[in-house]
């Protein structure tokens, strides 16, 4: 029976340690497959770590313009190790080859383990060299030749910002792997839209070429210009004299300082004292005021001084605004502190006004248990006195009963003894010689 047992735990050891050999070498095959910025089924992306069957072909031959830069041993070693290759690799060789010593490159990515690595930084360059390859192919075909010069710096700028985005996350380390993720993702549908922009009649103006949300900036900023003295077809020709590259660094100073506005007027409003409230808001007026004159005064200038100027006082103004929020949140907060002290204050009002009539109230219970104290006393020497004066009184009356029976008692011996001397028998002592005379006669 002994025997049958072991038997039976070393079948079960050894089934647990094929299944497990069996998941390891499964997830080494599938790992990093079906990379796709975000991730999502069906995306197309392969990493190329293991075997990735036709996903991987298929991105392989859309990173075929890019060669395996892949040749610091160190770097080549580490993602053996990660068991990276084919699209993945490409697309680590075309980011390590933006950089003088791919050590960055490496010490990163060693830092950071081979999942974040395959997830966060391999996924989302294939998708962006997915595209900005389709980007290529626009831009080299013959039909696109009259704006072929536009295109290619439009490839330019986004190469230079998606550049940027790298040495920020691998040199700087100024952002970390979802900024990296959000960043890089950022830049997909740019190089995916010069098949889309082709066929655009403005495709030669930078406005065209903007995202949904730069568009709605653009429009903000057109707003505040555009006026009776400045029309639309300046401010759009003068958008196409600064670039893209100023132009998308425009959109983002004035988009970081409308979201400074938004918090300022946020703590603003929060303020429940109307005067201050109104306050803190003209100020914000002001201000905003000053802010539009700046951007009008910009654009009634040349490109280069118009860049310098936004740019230049972005920082001011959005301290502006920043102070403003700070200095309404700081009113907010004396307000609150002011209202928990008055609350403080009439909690130790109600508190001593509340011991004053406990105090009170001691008082007179003291007062009234003195008063029966005082009224109990009375009662009781008054039933005393009452007391002592009926046995006085009943003291005297037998006193006085008795002096009478005594008084009596001394009348009647008197009598008795006048009788005797007077020789009168007394009353009754001479009846017995005349009933004897009687009974003699009888």
């Amino acid at each position: 029976m002994l025997k049958i047992k072991c038997f039976s735990l070393l079948l079960v050891l050894i089934l647990l340690l094929l299944l497990f050999i069996s998941c390891d070498s499964g997830s080494k095959a599938g790992a990093g497959t079906n990379t796709g910025a975000g991730g999502g089924a069906g995306s197309g992306t392969n990493t190329g770590v293991g075997a990735g069957g036709g996903a991987e072909l298929k991105d392989e031959d859309e990173l075929a313009y890019l060669e395996d830069k892949v040749i610091d041993p160190e770097l080549m070693a580490l993602l053996d190790q990660f068991g990276v290759s084919g699209p993945g690799r490409k697309a680590i060789g075309y980011i390590g080859g933006k950089f003088r010593d791919s050590g960055d490159v490496h010490k990163r990515l060693n830092a950071l383990g081979a999942d974040v690595v395959i997830e966060k930084i391999i996924k989302p360059t294939v998708s962006l060299l997915k595209a900005r390859g389709e980007a290529l192919k626009v831009k080299e075909d013959p039909t696109n030749e009259s704006i072929k010069t536009r295109l290619q710096d439009m490839l330019n700028r986004y190469d230079t910002l998606v550049e940027s985005v790298w040495h920020d996350f691998f040199h700087n380390r100024l952002i970390e792997e979802d900024m990296f993720v959000e960043s890089v993702t950022y830049y997909v549908p740019k190089f995916s839209k010069f098949k889309e922009m082709v066929k655009h009649p403005r495709v030669i103006d930078v406005y065209a070429w903007l995202d949904a949300d730069d568009c709605v900036i653009i429009d903000e900023i057109e707003k505040i210009v555009v006026n009776a003295t400045y029309d639309q077809d300046r401010f759009n020709n003068m958008l196409n004299s600064l670039g893209d590259a100023n132009v998308i660094a425009i959109i983002k100073i004035y988009r970081d300082i409308k979201i400074d506005q938004g918090e300022a007027l946020k703590a603003i409003d929060s303020i429940s004292d109307d005067i201050v409230k109104q306050a803190y808001q003209d100020r914000f007026n002001t201000l905003q005021g000053e802010y539009d004159s700046h951007i009008r005064d910009a654009f009634n200038k040349a490109s280069g001084e118009l860049y310098a100027q936004i740019i230049g006082n972005g920082d001011k103004y959005r301290n502006d605004f920043i102070g403003s929020r700070n200095n309404a949140r700081a009113a907010k907060f004396d307000e609150e502190a002011a209202a928990a002290a008055k609350e403080a204050k009439e909690a130790e009002e109600a508190a001593a006004a509340a011991e004053r009539a406990k105090e009170a109230k001691e008082a007179e219970a003291a007062k009234a248990a003195e008063a029966a104290k005082r009224a109990k006393e009375a009662k009781e020497a008054e039933a005393a006195a009452a007391a002592k004066r009926a046995k006085e009184a009943r003291e005297a009356e037998a006193a006085a009963a008795a002096k009478v029976e005594e008084s009596t008692e001394a009348a009647a011996a008197a009598k008795v003894e006048e009788s005797t001397e007077a020789g009168e028998p007394r009353e009754g002592s001479g009846t017995d010689e005349e009933s004897g005379a009687t009974g003699s006669g009888s």
